[in-house]
């Protein structure tokens, strides 16, 4: 009989009597005696018939471990964990929305808004840091600064010219100039530039001519129903002259996460110009024996504008992979298109969203407590680009590394509308350089009455109710990762005083706003997790904040896997190392957002392991980063953050996102960590979760609206985490068992973690809100430890409903396990 059987591993057994002794001999107090304990139970026949006895008056010596729930309330207003939707991406998970041809399907401009700080200055110029910067010449020129930091904090000015940056002169970076001001920028000044391109409506598609064919951007001969203000023109109206534009997604090789079933529809605007007025139409995918054709149709265009919608039905149902092409194609015509969109033909009632079915349904399937937008293609949007329609929707970029952004972002209104569709509060990640007046506007879209100016623009994507009317509370925080301006450069203000203040004048402006509500917002100040001394910088130079929000990812540097102990060992230890220590990271964060004057709450806005570094070989990155044991670790971490440190508002990072690259750091070669989605696919041609997605929305079934102590007495086994390479974790003492309790009204709850990597460990159960009558049982676990989803669902929740539950008796827990038991008290 196996110690660690497939499905769900619980027996109960009937509490330890004397014949147990008689049967076993006398207690060890041993993890081995502990983890034996239920098979002897049942191999000896000491599970059922004879005379039952209390057991040992002391648990420990009988290697049993007590839980006893009590009905103390420790946590109130507490909340489901939460998720982070992430960006979108036309290559894995990250194809979230129905409209597959979404990098730029209106054929929009571009606008700029970068966040620059003077390394040095003059009366004239500022000249950033960033010595790596690829803007060239003049590529800021005519764009609008304003200082937002400094004695000169709130000075504007036009840029004349700018100067690219020198990447072999150290700190050169790019240098703006404009004419004198009577209060210019300080050296380690804040300058936000601003700037509007319009043309290069390609962008985000891929071109193709030939025979001196060309693209160019339409302003002004515009279809009368689209909402933009840009259309791209196609020139190939000469003999021998073709051009292509195609739109391609699903492109990861070897992996396919949108398979085409069901109807479609194909819509698109366009204009014959000259020429033979024919664009031919294809949509396949590139499969090795051969293109697979979903749709091929050539069509002669109207000499104005029109609509153009075509159905068509696709089967595909796991089949062959390849990237799938949609393709217009032009040949001695000249034509303006505009506005497409390749979408499923039906919308259901149950998903009145921008977003694909299976994104929904997997939503649904976890059900957080918080979706947080964070999509980088978002960061220089404006509020007014945010809520537009997609096609009139604009790229916006930021990033000091690229000249040129190629993706609309998603919209404030869709994501508001997916929230809603799950039940999930909205953590909006405002950009970093909104300015006062704007996010005045954002209250008054969100909560303002339809008579007002954004409410009214609100009612007209067809939202009629404040958005404050549909959600307990909408957080807002004040651009991502401030403090991280090496991976985002442009969009960063790393100064905790300079970052402070410019969030105290942001959130005073929100305030200042008729439609404020306080109780209906949380404003968010981001910070350093892992520099508590970040925290309490930038809150003691700011004001008008409800909450410091910090990313408390685990298991960074990966380098010794030389046995599941070196690996597990240490990963299952450090989230206890860092949350319930004095001495831990997270609970001197805790500390610090007490101590500030006014006190923040302390949230939670990205977490998850950050395994990204280090010289395992890709092998165990492969094994060890999706394992169960890393989806137990990252929901332990939670929970614990929760317990200990009373964080409620936290997100898990992400839903999308099948992988991401890194260097080894011993032989330099290039790796990949399957991070950070927390699914495999949505809708693909395998449809499986991450073990940190299962975790998570075990965990949800479990947590009510109060946390409640437990007492955990007995053996409560522990272990000495030496140093590990892996991270430098360290730790004395390390509890093998973690217990989380809660209730609401009747309902009560208890989730168990056994932490062990060989050994199931023995339980019994008292307390005011013992568990008793009829107890839901689930759990999460697998056979080993290294057990992933990536090719098939190895790792999985299972269920069990125990009719009589007997609280005193053994029941074991399996190794590297989740267990949640549920069930009603009566009075």
């Amino acid at each position: 009989m196996s110690a660690h059987a497939k499905g769900l591993s619980i027996k109960q057994t009937y509490p330890i009597s004397e014949r147990l002794w008689d049967c076993v001999g006398q207690p060890q107090g041993s993890l081995y005696l502990a983890a034996m304990l239920p098979l002897l139970l049942v191999a000896l026949g000491c599970n059922s018939g004879g005379a039952q006895r209390s057991k040992p008056n002391n648990p420990a010596d009988s290697g049993v471990t007590d839980i006893a729930v009590t009905n103390t309330a420790i946590q109130s207003g507490v909340k489901r964990l939460g998720m982070n939707i992430g960006g979108q991406n036309y290559y894995d998970s990250g194809q979230m929305l129905r409209n597959l041809t979404f990098n730029n399907p209106g054929f929009e401009g571009e606008t700029w808004q970068s966040i620059l700080r003077c390394k040095s200055v003059s009366a004239t110029s500022c000249t950033d840091g960033n010595q790596w910067t690829q803007w060239p010449t003049n590529f800021l020129q005519g764009a609008q600064f304003e200082v937002i930091s400094g004695r000169a904090s709130g000075s504007t000015g036009t840029v004349t010219s700018s100067q690219a940056a020198d990447a072999r002169e150290k700190d050169q970076g790019v240098r703006i100039n404009y004419a004198a001001m009577s209060k210019p920028p300080d050296e380690g000044d804040f300058v936000m530039v601003k700037k509007t391109i319009p043309g290069n409506a390609q962008a985000g598609w891929w071109t193709n001519a030939s025979g001196g064919a060309s693209f160019a951007t339409e302003l002004s001969d515009l279809a009368p129903n689209s909402p933009g203000k840009q259309a791209l023109k196609i020139l190939a109206a000469s003999p021998g002259q073709s051009a292509d534009i195609s739109s391609y997604f699903d492109s990861l090789a070897g992996h396919s996460f949108v398979q085409l079933t069901g109807k479609y529809t194909l819509f698109f605007r366009a204009k014959g110009l000259g020429g033979n007025h024919e664009v031919h139409i294809d949509l396949r995918r590139l499969v090795d024996h051969g293109p697979e054709q979903f749709f091929s149709k050539s069509v002669t265009l109207s000499d104005k504008w029109r609509d153009y919608s075509f159905d068509f039905t696709a089967s595909e149902s796991g089949g062959p992979v390849g990237t799938v092409g949609l393709t217009f194609h032009v040949s001695e015509a000249d034509i303006l298109l505009d506005d497409v969109s390749l979408a499923p033909a039906r919308v259901s009632s149950a998903n009145p969203t921008v977003f694909r079915d299976e994104v929904v349904d997997t939503l649904r399937q976890l059900h957080p407590g918080i979706l947080r937008y964070q999509d980088s293609d978002h960061l220089a949007s404006s509020l007014d680009n945010l809520i537009a329609v997609p096609f009139a929707r604009v790229r916006a970029g930021y990033n000091q590394g690229s000249s040129q952004q190629n993706v609309v972002p998603l919209g404030l209104h869709e994501f508001l509308q997916l929230c809603q569709a799950v039940d999930a509060e909205p953590w909006f990640n405002m950009p970093a350089g909104i300015s006062p007046m704007e996010i005045k506007n954002l209250v008054e879209y969100l909560a303002g009455p339809a008579s007002s100016n954004y409410g009214a623009k609100r009612v007209a994507l067809g939202q009629a109710a404040p958005w404050t009317s549909v959600f307990r509370v909408i957080h807002l925080e004040l651009g991502n990762e401030e403090w991280n301006g090496v991976t985002f450069p442009g969009s960063a203000m790393p100064d905790p005083v300079a970052y402070g203040q410019r969030a105290k004048v942001i959130f005073s402006s929100a305030r200042s706003s008729s439609f404020y509500k306080p109780d209906k917002f949380d404003l968010v100040i981001g910070a350093f997790a892992l520099i508590p001394d970040w925290t309490q910088k930038e809150l003691a130079n700011s004001g008008g904040y409800d909450s410091a929000a910090v990313a408390p990812y685990l298991f960074d540097r990966f380098d010794d896997a030389s046995s599941d102990e070196a690996i597990f060992g240490p990963m299952f230890a450090q989230p206890e190392m860092i949350d319930s220590l004095p001495t831990g990271y997270m609970a001197r964060q805790a500390k610090a957002v007490r101590s500030a004057s006014p006190a923040a709450n302390l949230s939670v806005y990205e977490v998850n392991l950050g395994t990204a570094s280090g010289s395992a070989p890709q092998a165990s990155f492969d094994e060890a980063v999706p394992s169960v044991a890393a989806g137990l670790t990252v929901i332990d971490h939670m929970l614990l953050m929760m317990r200990d440190l009373g964080i409620k508002d936290q997100s898990l990072w992400e839903l999308p996102g099948y992988s991401n690259g890194f260097q080894n750091s011993s032989d330099h070669k290039d790796e990949k960590t399957p991070l950070f989605g927390t699914v495999v696919d949505m809708g693909g041609t395998t449809n499986l979760r991450r073990p940190q997605f299962l975790a998570e929305e075990l965990a949800n079934e479990a947590i009510l609206s109060t946390m409640l102590a437990t007492r955990v007495t007995g053996a409560n086994p522990t272990w000495d985490q030496k140093l590990s390479a892996n991270d430098d974790i360290q730790i004395d003492k390390a509890h093998y068992l973690q217990t989380f309790a809660f209730s609401d009204g009747a309902r009560r709850s208890l989730i168990v973690f056994n932490l062990s990597r060989t050994e199931s460990l023995p339980l019994t159960f008292s307390g005011s809100s013992v568990p008793s009558g009829s107890v839901e049982v689930s759990q999460l676990t697998s056979s080993k430890i290294t057990d992933t989803n990536e090719m098939q669902s190895k790792v999985a929740i299972t269920h069990k409903a125990i009719g009589k539950f007997n609280a005193r008796a053994i029941f074991a827990v399996p190794p590297f396990s989740m267990t949640v038991l549920r069930w009603s008290v009566h009075p």
